[in-house]
């Protein structure tokens, strides 16, 4: 038998993961000019989408890692914001 709600589980938790690199070489970079700001921006809208989902059928797993994805594609949706503005003020000072 295929364990479904553990395979799941596991591409949740991947597809949850899977910001964390980017914010981390973001926050290190200090630069996103390689980012699409609509990438973030359809990524929060989808897994916000899929939180609300999560939630009207009582799936705590759906919920809980949607909602985290949610969170991470913003921060990365803010971060690109941020850093383009910063380092277009910094090009202009120059």
């Amino acid at each position: 038998m295929i364990p479904y709600p553990e395979i799941g589980i596991f591409g949740s938790l991947l597809l949850a993961g899977a910001f964390l690199p980017q914010c981390y070489r973001l926050l290190n970079t200090k630069s996103a000019k390689d980012i699409s700001f609509f990438y973030p921006a359809v990524l929060s809208v989808g897994s916000f989408c899929l939180t609300v989902y999560g939630y009207g059928i009582h799936d705590v797993i759906v919920f809980t890692l949607n909602l985290y994805a949610t969170f991470c594609n913003t921060e990365l949706m803010l971060l690109k914001v941020y850093y383009d503005r910063k380092n277009r003020k910094a090009a202009v000072v120059q």
